[in-house]
């Protein structure tokens, strides 16, 4: 069993890890670069023993249907990135494909041939060879939306299949160890009925990872929290389904291994412009608030500009959802804090699911702007998915 050491200023940090342990999944953000002050973010700023899995978004597809670099310097990312495991000899990398803006285009003239997916699948593992990482996250939102031949749910079954057997393949003939195979997957049931064919995916991906978040966001004409844990109070019709225990479950009760489902916490939140007096959970809203600062997105606040807005703002607690909201003058922000993440966590390890996946490193607290130390939300969930006393992982603090 390996072991690391790590002094964390005063403390000596041992910990080892064993198969099937509880994982944090962490998403690092190629833009986030770009970013100005506070919000830049590269991976120099990685800290290598929070998480136990580092995926880089996003990389690209060619018109030949090959893997490919995005950004103009993902090559000197990817190896500063990578390099991070000479620190912590235990973390493994993913490269992550697709994402939202992505879209579906590449991807459905990808899988819609065998020859077409073998070049893909060829190229994925050259490419994961050549830059260092240790396996594939598909990030296709999604197979199966409007739009997308209805067949892409099995198609996407095939690929799946196909880059496992692919996988296992190339280990067997370097005699080195298998890449892994995960996908970032839909949360809303309509999108999951229409895209996967959830037992027979799951059997062949190392992780599930399911992105339970953006339940709510300014496209809708009403508030409501990003990622509340259980139903609410106001919700209705599809949105009765619209939260992290109905996502899971429906995800484990239809085949995903609970030891596989790896269940998604924002570190944002996102923002309303309410357009009534009404300013509770599903009060009228008529788009987003304004932009944060560093992120400049109207809707969305990181972590790190969550803190700003709560100055002066009106914190309330919506108790079936065990989420919490905040009110600032005709602004309606749902947020997750301390108390929501630990109860989340709770719910994690009572469900028995493999850990919690985070979106993203860039927009935790990673400079200690709010003066909560740096990286809260992800130091947070580091230490009590990973320290369980006793059985799984081992972390022996010694002063």
């Amino acid at each position: 069993m390996g072991m690391i050491f790590r002094l964390i200023g005063p403390q000596l940090l041992l910990h080892s890890t064993v198969g099937n342990t509880l994982v944090l999944v962490c998403y690092f953000t190629n833009w986030a670069q770009y970013r100005l002050g506070i919000g830049r973010y590269t991976p120099d700023k990685v800290d290598p023993f929070m998480c136990t899995h580092l995926i880089y978004a996003f990389a690209s597809m060619n018109e030949s249907h090959e893997i490919t670099t995005f950004e103009w310097n993902d090559e000197a990312l990817y190896k500063s990135f990578n390099d991070l495991k000479k620190r912590n000899l235990n973390l493994k990398t993913l490269l992550a494909l697709g994402g939202w803006n992505f879209g579906s285009n590449r991807y459905n003239r990808m899988v819609s041939t065998p020859t077409s997916r073998a070049t893909f699948i060829n190229s994925v593992i050259n490419f994961l060879k050549k830059y260092n990482f240790d396996g594939l996250d598909l990030d296709w939102e999604y197979p199966g939306t409007k739009g997308n031949p209805p067949e892409n749910k099995q198609l996407f079954t095939s690929l799946v299949v196909e880059l496992k057997t692919a996988f296992i393949a190339e280990a067997k003939k370097t005699g080195k160890g298998r890449l892994l195979l995960t996908a970032a997957v839909a949360a809303g049931k309509a999108n999951i009925d229409a895209s996967y064919e959830i037992s027979k995916i799951s059997k062949h991906l190392d992780f599930v990872n399911v992105m339970t978040y953006d339940f709510h966001g300014d496209w809708d004409p009403f508030t409501g929290h990003n990622s509340p844990l259980y139903r609410g109070n106001t919700d209705q019709g599809v949105f009765l389904d619209f939260n992290i225990d109905f996502a899971a479950k429906y995800w484990r009760d239809n085949g995903a291994p609970s030891n596989k489902l790896i269940i998604g916490i924002p570190t944002y939140g996102r923002t309303f412009k309410l357009s009534s007096s009404n300013s509770g959970v599903g009060a009228p809203a008529s788009g987003p608030g304004p932009q944060g600062k560093y992120t400049l997105t109207a809707g969305i606040l990181a972590n790190y500009e969550v803190c700003d807005f709560l100055k002066g703002a009106e914190k309330r607690w919506i108790n079936e959802q065990k989420v919490p909201y905040a009110v600032k003058g005709n602004i309606w922000l749902g947020y997750d804090d301390q108390k929501s993440i630990d109860i989340k966590i709770k719910w994690i390890k009572k469900n028995k699911f493999r850990g919690a996946l985070l979106w993203t490193l860039a927009f935790d607290d990673f400079s200690n702007h709010c003066k909560q130390g740096p990286n809260p939300i992800i130091g947070m969930l580091s230490k009590s998915l990973l320290t369980d006393s006793g059985k799984e992982i081992c972390r022996l603090y010694m002063v």
